[in-house]
């Protein structure tokens, strides 16, 4: 596996953990719910994120250090950055969960919709993900593909963001049932998601410049 595969699968953890952590909070047994698997869930998220760190400055010093991609040095660095932000989201988003005003009734709330569920805009972020993964598996094998995928994280990214506007709108319709702090809470773990599947898809368009500059 190379160093850009390893990243991307780390980061790909990263980003199922959150997952994970979500639809624990939305769907999994209240009683079960303890501050400790909640904790341990989060913790696991960082250590994902950390270890993608350490990649990515592996992979820069191994790309500065290369005399391979040539013309194409910065571009990959790009690259590894914009991979490098979907864990850093990934952590971000469970460090609002770790803040503890958040909890698994007031997510809930989120699920009520089912076309503008939290767990469904978990969902298409989750994928613009997986989708970047796979480009990235592609980009020796079949440009075609690589360019299919691009197309299919944008429109990922483009679901994510009308989900995202609808669970904005809907968490500031409960803001005569709930808290100032938990409404802004939501709103801050909802615009921190968005960031992930953003990030998928800068990462998807420096995937096509590379392209473009290597087929030139």
């Amino acid at each position: 596996m190379t160093l850009l595969e390893e990243h991307m699968s780390t980061v790909l953890d990263a980003v199922n953990k959150l997952s994970s952590l979500i639809s624990l909070l939305t769907k999994g047994n209240p009683e079960m719910l303890t501050s400790s698997v909640i904790e341990e869930n989060i913790e696991m998220i960082s250590i994902y994120e950390s270890s993608a760190d350490d990649i990515y400055l592996q992979s820069l010093i191994t790309i500065c250090k290369g005399a391979f991609f040539a013309g194409l040095r910065e571009d990959f660095m790009k690259l590894l950055e914009d991979i490098d932000d979907i864990a850093d989201y990934a952590k971000e988003s469970s460090q609002v969960v770790a803040r503890g005003v958040l909890n698994s009734s007031t997510l809930r709330m989120l699920t009520e919709k089912s076309d503008s569920s939290l767990l469904k805009y978990i969902e298409k972020i989750v994928g613009s993900v997986c989708s970047l993964k796979d480009a990235l598996g592609y980009l020796e094998k079949d440009v075609n593909k690589v360019i299919e995928k691009a197309i299919e994280i944008k429109a990922f990214e483009e679901e994510a963001d009308d989900l995202k506007s609808k669970l904005i709108e809907l968490i500031y319709s409960k803001r005569k049932s709930i808290e100032l702090l938990t409404l802004l809470e939501l709103k801050d773990l909802v615009l921190t998601l968005d960031e992930i599947a953003d990030s998928a898809e800068r990462a998807s368009e420096t995937l096509l410049t590379i392209i473009t500059k290597a087929r030139a």
